[in-house]
């Protein structure tokens, strides 16, 4: 029988071409196929590669978008010439251009006149509001205008809470339940005349709420806290909270040294994770988290540089997965960021208290025509029908 020789198969896949179709991977694959070749170990140092990699990042249609809307909340009642537009409002058009007043009046009471939308998107059509005066939490639906108070907590009436901060909202999808994460520090009733420094030196503890239950429960865990309880800090993807945590550090009086971590918190477990923030965060004037296309997003920016980056994370624990995405320079009228959208949208305050806002893919820079204050957001928020079982109201 005459033997058939079959040529040697090529294994070589050209560059060019590996390049493309690493470039669509998410970066957390991306960061592991990193080893396999001292060349590919280098992709993230590539010019060529990382303009792909942009690209396609930017160009993918991911589900957390789909028939979102964009909510604009802003404090403008320092305006005497038009303070009705301070509130919640929807954006529409193409520049933003269109501007819908929402009426959500009935969320607050009459001394309510500071509060924080945790995060920068909704939760399943759910928005969680920090009342901030009060100490009063509430989850709204804007789609069925349905909302739900939560009930505080009350750990003990000897009890002094010396200071309270929600640090997370989500959905756990194990329990089929949302949830909300508050810190609590507090300290005894010192007047007893059997005090000791025990009583009068503050204690803490964290606290977790079940929308099923409508309950709290205490939780024996030890996390770093928000190191700074505003807008900007917060966010949640996948069953998980995250925040911008401060370490602790014993001996010490000022915590403005302390080093800022990510936090994450899953919902289902009940276990953390910390990563390290970027390397050469130093001169950074303000940190901004969020969650772009799919991926956790710290966005920073510094005043002195006038140069803000972006920087997104592969994998939750891994410190070094982090790789700065955009870095724009020569920005000077950029104070901070308030939101990002869907197609690489950022929205910012200007110096001047003017919103605006940059697309990430044209560099196109423009403004909202508007003023704010410290405490703007922009939500990306997504309609949705589910309702809050008014039973356990």
């Amino acid at each position: 029988m005459e033997k058939i020789t079959v040529g040697a198969t090529n294994k070589h896949i050209h560059e060019d071409f590996a390049f493309v179709i690493l470039s669509k991977l998410p970066l957390k694959s991306l960061i592991r196929f990193c080893c396999v070749s001292k060349s590919w170990s280098l992709l993230l140092d590539n010019n060529y590669f990382m303009n792909m990699f942009r690209k396609n990042f930017l160009l993918k249609n991911h589900s957390y978008y789909n028939d979102t809307s964009l909510l604009l909340h802003y404090d403008a009642s320092w305006n005497v010439d038009n303070p009705s537009n301070s509130g919640m409002h929807s954006l529409s058009g193409e520049g933003f251009e269109n501007m819908v007043h929402l009426d959500w009046s009935n969320l607050f009471q009459e001394d309510e006149w500071l509060f924080n939308i945790l995060g920068s998107t909704s939760i399943n059509g759910f928005l969680c509001i920090d009342c901030k005066q009060t100490g009063r939490v509430v989850l709204w639906n804007p789609t069925t205008e349905e909302y739900k108070v939560i009930p505080i907590c009350h750990f003990s009436n000897e009890s002094i809470v010396l200071h309270l901060c929600i640090h997370g909202f989500g959905f756990d999808s194990t329990s089929d339940d949302y949830k909300v994460i508050q810190h609590r520090v507090f300290s005894h009733d010192v007047d007893s005349e059997d005090a000791t420094w025990k009583d009068i030196s503050p204690y803490s503890l964290w606290e977790i709420y079940s929308l099923k239950n409508n309950s709290w429960k205490t939780i024996d865990i030890d996390m770093p806290t928000c190191y700074q309880d505003e807008v900007g800090v917060h966010a949640y993807m996948d069953d998980v909270c995250h925040w911008l945590g401060k370490s602790k550090t014993h001996g010490s009086t000022c915590e403005m040294y302390n080093e800022v971590y990510l936090v994450s918190f899953n919902l289902s477990t009940e276990m953390f994770v910390t990563t390290s923030l970027p390397s050469n965060m130093d001169g950074i004037d303000y940190k901004y988290l969020a969650v772009l296309n799919g991926s956790i997003t710290l966005i920073s920016n510094n005043a002195e540089t006038t140069t803000f980056q972006i920087s997104i994370l592969g994998e939750v624990g891994r410190n070094e997965s982090w790789i700065k995405l955009f870095i724009f320079q020569s920005l000077s009228c950029i104070d901070r960021p308030i939101g990002v959208s869907k197609n690489g949208d950022i929205f910012f305050i200007q110096n001047d208290e003017e919103l605006a806002w940059i697309n990430l893919s044209t560099e196109k820079f423009e403004k909202l025509g508007v003023k704010g204050t410290f405490n703007c957001q922009v939500i990306s928020y997504k309609r949705s029908l589910v309702r809050i079982d008014r039973k356990s109201n």
